[in-house]
């Protein structure tokens, strides 16, 4: 029989490539289905993530034992994959093992031929395999990737966003407002005594936590005393600096986890609207709500198309946030499916869409009001060209502002830049940009 993490890992690869899933979701449907126990469930992440992480370089070993890579069906493919992964980079798994299985995965689907081809490129690949295997060191990505992180952020700053750490990434948690994180920290402790919890050296409102498991069986997430919300999200709902009482719009605001934290800075007196391209987005935001205890009726959602105007929107907020839609390439580590999709032209064509959310969703800023810009990439298309090119009339481009927060602050370009390279940050933090105006009318 095939080992569960081998063949769980082998079919979200599959999904992944072959259907454009999203690893997360997809990876914990399949460990779901099958029960398996912690140890299986993290073999297969390994497995999923890691090949995800080093496709280019996996292709290329087995490019060197083999003729037939550009005829062979996905399914193959993305078995041997997996595969060579496992050979190049786990050395506890015994290579007979990883060449067994994976033989057997490609009988099964696609018959004894491809099985035996499987096999003969898979003992070539294990011959070649290091004496000492090791975790790959980084994300290997296309030389046009590494090339437009270089121009954008400099090579130190491109090789910290592409590093990969010893340990697995951890979770972050936002804690609600009226909670004390060091008691939930303790909870959690409580529940699982092996595990690592810390206080986020930037977010006042963080937990950093790993070897949990599942976020959602931990003490607290069925009474909503916190998000599951990575720091760098979290810092971008704190930068908007909503108080009570305040009017405020989420304008990209996808599943609402921004939505939630503004929610609950405007109070019982305020009112936030989110709104975003995709309807199926925003009707999950109530039942998340919900578990956090939130109020409901101080929302309001719509969907709206910003690229082509306010969609009915009245204005007069205090605050606009427009998380804008992105080429997501500040996650790449942690979604590392996003490499198999990006392309050469992508940034420059979000920009384009990012302008044209921004110059709309700026009309409904009240004289006096804030407008925050963010995107979860560290591309210059995405950010100092933007500026370039995006007319607010009557807004001020905040420059050497103070944020607030730790170690942040808006620059001579009025940037301000999260990733793994601030200090503070975590070793697997996303790279994100923010600009903020101010309408002096």
């Amino acid at each position: 029989m095939v080992a569960a993490a081998r063949r769980i890992a082998t079919r979200v690869l599959y999904r992944v490539v072959h259907d454009d899933a999203w690893a997360a979701p997809t990876l914990d449907a399949e460990l779901r289905r099958e029960s398996v126990g912690r140890s299986d469930a993290a073999l297969a992440t390994q497995i999923v993530y890691g090949t995800l992480r080093t496709i280019p370089a996996l292709d290329a070993s087995l490019a060197r034992h083999a003729r037939r890579l550009g005829k062979l069906d996905q399914w193959t493919h993305i078995a041997l994959l997996s595969a060579v992964y496992q050979l190049h980079h786990l050395g506890r798994i015994p290579s007979h093992a990883v060449v067994n299985d994976t033989v057997e995965l490609v009988r099964a689907k696609r018959g004894k031929g491809l099985a035996g081809f499987v096999n003969a490129v898979l003992r070539k690949v294990a011959a070649d395999r290091p004496a000492v295997p090791a975790p790959p060191p980084a994300v290997v990505v296309p030389d046009w990737l590494r090339d437009a992180l270089t121009a954008s952020i400099g090579t130190e700053h491109g090789a910290d966003l592409l590093r990969i750490g010893d340990e697995p990434p951890s979770i972050d948690l936002r804690v609600r407002l009226d909670q004390d994180r060091d008691l939930i920290a303790e909870a959690i402790l409580a529940a699982h005594p092996d595990a690592a919890v810390s206080r986020t050296s930037i977010s006042p409102l963080g937990l950093r936590i790993s070897g949990v498991g599942d976020p959602r069986a931990l003490p607290g997430y069925s009474e909503g005393a916190f998000a599951v919300q990575e720091e760098g999200a979290q810092l971008i709902g704190l930068l908007l600096e909503a108080k009570p009482g305040e009017r405020v719009l989420d304008a990209c605001a996808g599943r609402g986890g921004k939505t939630a934290q503004l929610l609950e800075a405007v109070g019982e007196s305020g009112r936030v609207i989110a709104t975003d391209f995709h309807e199926h987005r925003l009707e999950q935001i109530p039942a998340e709500l919900q578990r956090l205890r939130l109020n409901t009726a101080r929302l309001e959602t719509a969907c709206v198309d910003w690229t082509v105007g306010a969609g009915g929107v009245q204005g007069g907020f205090d605050r606009v946030l427009v998380d804008a839609p992105c080429t997501g390439l500040g996650t790449l580590r942690r979604r590392p499916e996003i490499l198999l999709r990006a392309g050469t032209d992508d940034a420059a064509r979000m920009g384009e869409t990012q302008r044209l959310v921004l110059e709309n969703a700026a009309a409904l800023v009240r004289p006096g009001g804030t407008l925050l810009y963010a995107v979860c990439s560290p591309l210059k298309e995405e950010g100092s060209a933007l500026l370039e090119r995006v007319l607010l009339r009557g807004f001020e481009l905040q420059v050497g502002r103070a944020s607030g927060l730790k170690s942040l602050y808006f620059g001579s370009l009025g940037q301000l830049a999260i990733g793994p390279w601030v200090e503070g940050a975590g070793p697997w933090a996303d790279a994100y940009q923010v600009y903020m105006w101010v309408n002096v009318g």
